[in-house]
């Protein structure tokens, strides 16, 4: 009916509408304050992605995988208004049973955003959400499974024949990732990062734990995101760092932070130029 509905995703409440409805599509842009950036799309089967995209095997394969990210497609054509001035268009197949139900009665695609105004942190409480996107969503879909932790869809594309990660998140963090021969040694290492496209890492026992995507610590409520994230992955990991390494900039909320952790824990502070 060209409605905006808010949709209880995993990691937090998504925007959605029907892609192929322009006036809606400019309705969520004006209403969530998003001009040119584009839209994700969430298409119910490959048949209905390959209408709108090119997707190659290996393409296919990653849009069905465990991981279901968001990936990068080159289009066969772009819904008016959904990806202003591109020739791709990022497309997800569903990632819960809810959005299978949603998804259903449409043989095209829904765009699937993340619920909240531009620059801010997608809601992850029912309350809130009611009263945060009421001026963005005409109607809520939602359920009574709490979310425990706010996370963003990972994004991927397939380039020179290998997967490359955009945004790792959803499907792919906390995964450890094994360090080459000669890591194993080395001491327990929180790398806390930049303030814009925010993750940090932890390094033990010749792992590299890095963290889910969490957006740009400008904004407040990331910020306590960031904190509350390292928390919960030094916790999961029982990780204690002995060394800290944080950026070189005097006025990164990151660093900030590190220079906490590593007096909480008597660790070895190491900054680093991130240029």
């Amino acid at each position: 009916g060209g409605g905006i509905l808010a949709v209880k995703g995993i990691g937090g409440y998504q925007l959605a509408c029907d892609a192929e409805d322009a006036a809606a599509v400019a309705t969520l842009r004006a209403r969530k304050r998003r001009q040119t950036k584009p839209f994700a799309l969430m298409a119910r089967d490959l048949d209905a992605v390959r209408a709108l995209c090119n997707a190659s095997a290996a393409e296919a394969n990653l849009l069905a995988s465990p991981e279901a990210p968001i990936v990068v497609l080159r289009a066969r054509r772009v819904p008016e208004g959904v990806a202003p001035g591109l020739d791709t268009l990022g497309v997800m197949l569903p990632t819960t049973p809810l959005h299978h139900l949603l998804l259903a009665p449409f043989a095209s695609a829904l765009v699937m955003t993340s619920g909240n105004l531009s620059d801010a942190p997608s809601e992850t409480d029912d309350a809130a959400a009611r009263t945060r996107l009421a001026g963005i969503a005409d109607g809520f879909l939602s359920h009574d499974r709490q979310i425990a932790s706010r996370l963003d869809d990972s994004v991927a594309r397939i380039l020179g024949g290998r997967t490359r990660l955009l945004r790792r998140a959803r499907g792919y963090a906390p995964a450890p990732m094994a360090l080459p021969p000669g890591f194993a040694p080395a001491p327990p290492i929180l790398a806390t990062g930049s303030d814009q496209k925010a993750t940090f890492c932890l390094l033990r026992e010749g792992e590299a734990i890095l963290s889910h995507h969490i957006g740009d610590l400008d904004e407040a409520t990331t910020s306590d995101d960031f904190a509350a994230a390292v928390d919960r992955y030094t916790d999961l990991f029982r990780h204690r760092p002995a060394h800290v390494a944080l950026d070189l900039h005097p006025g990164y909320r990151a660093a900030a932070l590190g220079r906490e952790i590593a007096a909480r824990h008597g660790a070895t502070l190491h900054l680093v130029q991130h240029h």
